[in-house]
């Protein structure tokens, strides 16, 4: 008798080997039946989906790319530039397993791409003459390219666009977030900047034009059937539906 079907009517009518034998099959189905809940159970506690099958493969391949298949291709080398440093390798006298001369053959090219260790930051120090006005005693101050009306006082140290664009560079592009920022750029800059800073004016330069293309695209999203949240399968296009945040 099958212990899966097996009813408490019929239990009656067996006899007492048959009904040994009916609790020897219970008793390995339970067991097997134990085994594939704490397999379930195990597999349950990955956060991934498992690579293996549980059935390893007889003849495993070698992981990676056959040899003669694919494109194979070589570093080019990086185009000239100015400020390469050229060094020139000394020729060898002898050969170095047995001792005998050597003849020239041909020249060979190598490089070695790198930056900086810590590049140093350009300083410009602006050297501004402050007059005052005989007639109606109000202050002058000189003016040069790059520096600011209002740069004096608390705010007469500032930051170029270089580094404040490298900081949303870091933040926007890659996701850095701004608390960070300031770590990076001291590392490969050594620039001291803070993260209010860096926030500060991200919100000065969204309050020109592109705050303004920033808000026409908002309120373009409002008017747009693929911008807003559908409510248990029905479109909500009353006042209240919400666009999708920007």
């Amino acid at each position: 008798m099958d212990p899966k079907r097996a009813k408490p009517d019929t239990l009656r009518e067996l006899t007492r080997t048959e009904l040994e034998a009916l609790v020897v099959k219970q008793s390995e189905l339970i067991e097997q039946l134990r085994k594939q809940v704490a397999e379930l159970v195990r597999k349950g506690h990955r956060q991934a989906s498992p690579f293996s099958k549980n059935k390893p493969t007889a003849n495993p391949k070698r992981p990676g790319r056959k040899r003669g298949q694919g494109v194979i291709t070589n570093r080019p080398g990086p185009p000239e530039q100015p400020t390469d440093q050229k060094v020139e390798a000394s020729t060898p006298e002898q050969c170095p397993g047995c001792g005998g001369e050597v003849d020239w053959e041909l020249t060979d090219t190598a490089t070695v791409t790198d930056t900086p260790q810590k590049p140093d930051p350009v300083v410009v120090r602006y050297t501004v003459p402050v007059c005052r006005c005989k007639k109606c005693g109000q202050r002058v101050r000189g003016q040069a390219p790059g520096l600011a009306p209002d740069q004096m006082g608390a705010t007469a140290h500032r930051l170029g666009p270089g580094v404040m664009a490298m900081a949303h560079l870091l933040h926007h592009d890659l996701g850095i977030p701004v608390r960070k920022v300031p770590m990076v750029l001291s590392a490969m800059t050594d620039i001291a900047v803070t993260a209010s800073a860096i926030t500060q004016d991200a919100m000065r330069k969204a309050a020109g034009p592109v705050g303004i293309a920033y808000e026409q695209l908002r309120d373009e999203m409002k008017d747009s059937p693929g911008g807003a949240y559908r409510r248990h399968g029905v479109e909500n296009r009353g006042p209240e539906r919400f666009p999708h945040g920007l």
